[in-house]
């Protein structure tokens, strides 16, 4: 079986880039960016998984089944999440529509009555 060692100057940069994402995330959870908050946290999350994988799991260097397992993961995952948004994004596709009447009341405005 192969191993493989990293030496320890790349631990301590990988840690360091690590730190360095994980101040980026506290200071973006400060920060209204509008509809780019979760596109900027998901941007940060992925790196510092990224790093964790490369470095500290090893998947750099190795064989190549073990990147073969690693993607096999990551596409195992994404198929999981496409199937539970599937799911959530059509969840009201069968309902039926609502049978509420709108009756004025005394004040003039429209108000639901079901009926």
């Amino acid at each position: 079986m192969e191993t493989t060692t990293h030496l320890p100057s790349v631990y301590w940069k990988t840690c360091a880039a690590l730190m360095v994402l994980l101040a980026l995330t506290w200071i973006i959870g400060y920060v209204n960016l509008g509809s780019f908050n979760l596109v900027v946290a998901l941007a940060i999350s992925i790196s510092k998984a990224l790093l964790v994988a490369l470095f500290f799991m090893h998947i750099k260097g190795s064989s190549r089944l073990l990147h073969l397992a690693a993607t096999a993961g990551v596409i195992w995952l994404l198929i999981l999440l496409s199937l539970t948004l599937g799911d959530y994004f059509t969840r009201n596709w069968l309902q039926p529509p609502s049978t509420h009447k709108v009756l004025p009341d005394r004040s003039g405005e429209a108000s639901p009555i079901v009926a």
